[in-house]
C-alpha cells in the first residue's frame, strides 16, 4: 500500500471509531456481539456442506441458541440504566456457547476455539479495569477448553496441556488489546485536554477581541471574511448606504478624510490589503452624515506553518472623537491667534509710544516697563502654544546662511533691558563669524528662549554669559547662568512638552513648559542638538550645537 492509501485507511478507521463511540450503549453492545454470531452462522453453513450430522449435535444446537439469546439480550436490555461494567457480562457469557460448540465442531473445523478472540477483544478494549478484564479473559479461555474435557471424563494431564495453546493465544491478544486501549485512552485524554485548552483560549481571544475598542477584520488568502469582531461590525454598519442591510465591499461608503468623493476600488483598505499593499495608520471616513465614523486603519499579513501567505488582518481604530477634538483645538487656536495677538500687538505698540513721552514720571515709566515686559511675555507664551499646535510644518524649515555669533549678539541686545531691570549682568563672548545653515526665525526663537529662561530663573546680582565658538565641524553656543539650577530628576524631562521642574514651579515664575521642547525640536530639525547640564542651587548651562555651513573645523 502507498502512503496515501495508508493515510486514507487510517482516516476511515478514525472516522469509524468516532462514529462507534458516538452510538448509544445498546447499539454498541449489539455491534460488539454481532461478529461472533455472524462467524458462528458461517461455521454452521460450512458444517451443513461438510458434515450435516454435526448440526444435530445437542451441544452445537445449544451453543448456537445461547449465542442468539445473548445477541437478543444485547438488543433488549436498557444498558444505560445499569452500571457501565454490566454489559461486560455478555462477552464473559460468550465463552459458554463456544465451550458447547467447540467439542462437536472442532473435529471437522479446526480452530473453533479461536473464536474466543471476539469476547476477549470486547473485554480488553472496554478500558474497564484492564488487569481484571485480562485475568477474566484468561480464566474464561481456560474454562472454555478444559470444562468439556472434565465433562467428558477426559481430563488427563496430557489432554489438559495439549489444549493450553488456544488460551495462551487469547491471553496474548487480551494483553495486547488492553495495552493499546490504555494507550489510546491516554492519548484521547490528552487530545481532549488540548481541545479544551484550545477552546478556552479561543473563547478568551474572542472575548478580548469583542472587548477591545478596535475593529478587527481577518481575511483569508482569497480576501474572504473569516472573522469580524463586534467593534468592526459596528464600523461596517456605519459604512452601509442608507437603507441597506448587507452589500458588497465595493458599495460601502468609504472616503478619504476631508473628501466627499467615495474611494475607487483599488484605493479602498480591504482590496489594498488583499493585494499585499501595507497600510499603516491611514485615516478614512466611513458613512455620511451624523453617524459617519473616522477610522485609522492598519493591515498586516499572516503566514501559515509552511511560511506561505495565509491571509490579512486589518485593525480599525475609531478616531472620530480624536479628529473632532483636533479640529476643535485648531479652531480655538486660530481664534486665539486673532483674539490674543491683535490686542497684544496694539498694547505693546502704545506702550512703546508712551515710553517716549518726556512728561512721564520715573515711577510711571517703571510701571510702564513692567507692563510692556509682561505683555511681551504673554505674547511669547501665545507664540509658543501656536508653534506647538502646528503639526507637520516644522520639517519644511527654510535653510539660509546665518551668522550664529551675530544672532547671539542680537539676542543679548534684545534681552539687555530685561536683564538690567532684573539686576542681572548679561555678557557676550562671541568673536568672529560662525556660519550655519538654518531658519532665521527658528534659531532666533531658540536663542531668545534660552536667554529668557536664564534671566527668569536667576536672582538679582547674578550673571548670565552667552558664548559662541567653533568645535570641530560645529558651531557651539552656550548660555550659562547662576540661577536656581535643575534637580537631577527634572533634567530627564526638561525637554518634554508641558513639563516644568519642581524648582521652577516653586519659584512662581510663569511659563507653559513648551519653550525648551520647541527649541530642541527646531535644533534637531536643523541637524543639531540642544543639551543641558545643571546643578541645583548653582546654575545651568544650555548648549546649542549646529553644523557649520562651511564644514570647516578651523
Amino acid at each position: 500500500m502507498t502512503g496515501d492509501e495508508v493515510e486514507k485507511l487510517l482516516d476511515v478507521l478514525v472516522r469509524a471509531q468516532n462514529r462507534f463511540h458516538g452510538l448509544g450503549l445498546r447499539r454498541k453492545a449489539v455491534l460488539s456481539q454481532l461478529p461472533l454470531n455472524v462467524t458462528l452462522l458461517l461455521v454452521a453453513v460450512v458444517l451443513l456442506g461438510v458434515d450435516p450430522h454435526t448440526l444435530k449435535s445437542a451441544g452445537f444446537i445449544a451453543g448456537q441458541l445461547m449465542a442468539l439469546a445473548l445477541l437478543g439480550v444485547c438488543a433488549a436490555v436498557p444498558w444505560y440504566r445499569l452500571p457501565g461494567w454490566a454489559v461486560l457480562a455478555v462477552p464473559l457469557l460468550d465463552f459458554i456457547p463456544l465451550a458447547l460448540i467447540r467439542p462437536s465442531a472442532g473435529g471437522v473445523i479446526s480452530g473453533v476455539g479461536l473464536l474466543g478472540v471476539f469476547p476477549v477483544i470486547w473485554l480488553s478494549a472496554s478500558g474497564f479495569r484492564p488487569r481484571l478484564t485480562v485475568a477474566l479473559s484468561a480464566l474464561a479461555s481456560l474454562l472454555m477448553v478444559w470444562l468439556p474435557l472434565l465433562a467428558l471424563g477426559a481430563a488427563e494431564p496430557h489432554n489438559l496441556v495439549s489444549e493450553i495453546v488456544v488460551p495462551f493465544m487469547l491471553v496474548a491478544v487480551a494483553v495486547s488489546i488492553a495495552v493499546l486501549t490504555l494507550s489510546g485512552l491516554a492519548q484521547q485524554r490528552r487530545v481532549e485536554e488540548l481541545l479544551a485548552r484550545s477552546e478556552t483560549r479561543q473563547r478568551l481571544l474572542d472575548t478580548i477581541l469583542d472587548t477591545v475598542d478596535v475593529g478587527v477584520l481577518v481575511l483569508d488568502g482569497g480576501g474572504k471574511d473569516v472573522f469580524m469582531n463586534a467593534k468592526q461590525r459596528q464600523l461596517y454598519l456605519a459604512s452601509l448606504p442608507p437603507g441597506a442591510v448587507d452589500v458588497d465591499e465595493s458599495e460601502l461608503l468609504i472616503y478619504r478624510d476631508g473628501s466627499d468623493q467615495p474611494l475607487r476600488a483599488e484605493e479602498r483598505p480591504i482590496p489594498r490589503a488583499v493585494a499585499g499593499d501595507p497600510i499603516s495608520h491611514e485615516v478614512f471616513r466611513l458613512g455620511r452624515g451624523a453617524d459617519a465614523r473616522t477610522v485609522s486603519v492598519s493591515s498586516r499579513e499572516f503566514h501559515d506553518a509552511a511560511g506561505e501567505r495565509a491571509g490579512t488582518v486589518l485593525a480599525c481604530s475609531d478616531v472620530t472623537e480624536v479628529v473632532a477634538a483636533v479640529r476643535a483645538r485648531d479652531s480655538f487656536l486660530a481664534a486665539m491667534s486673532h483674539e490674543f495677538r491683535t490686542p497684544l500687538t496694539s498694547l505693546l505698540g502704545y506702550a512703546e509710544l508712551l515710553q517716549d513721552d518726556p512728561s512721564l514720571s520715573p515711577t510711571a515709566l517703571s510701571d510702564l516697563q513692567v507692563m510692556s515686559r509682561n505683555a511681551r511675555h504673554l505674547r511669547k507664551m501665545v507664540d509658543d502654544i501656536l508653534a506647538a499646535s502646528v503639526e507637520g510644518a516644522t520639517p519644511d524649515l527654510p535653510r539660509v546662511r546665518l551668522d550664529l555669533a551675530h544672532l547671539i549678539r542680537q539676542a543679548a541686545d534684545s534681552a539687555a533691558p530685561d536683564a538690567e531691570a532684573r539686576g542681572i549682568a548679561l555678557t557676550v563672548e562671541a568673536d568672529g563669524e560662525l556660519p550655519v545653515l538654518g531658519d532665521r526665525s527658528g534659531v532666533v526663537r531658540i536663542l531668545d528662549n534660552l536667554v529668557s529662561n536664564a534671566l527668569k530663573y536667576s536672582d538679582p546680582g547674578t550673571k548670565v554669559t552667552l558664548t559662541a565658538e567653533r568645535d570641530g565641524a560645529w558651531a557651539v553656543c552656550s548660555v550659562v547662568d547662576e540661577g536656581f539650577g535643575i534637580a537631577p530628576e527634572d533634567l530627564r524631562r526638561v525637554f518634554t512638552r508641558f513639563q516644568r521642574g519642581d524648582a521652577a514651579l516653586r519659584s512662581g515664575v510663569p511659563g507653559t513648559g513648551l519653550g525648551l521642547a520647541l527649541a530642541q525640536e527646531v535644533a534637531e530639525l536643523l541637524g543639531g542638538e540642544l543639551e543641558v547640564t545643571s546643578q541645583l542651587g548653582v546654575g545651568s548651562v544650555f548648549t546649542l550645537r549646529l553644523p557649520l555651513a562651511d564644514g570647516s573645523g578651523a
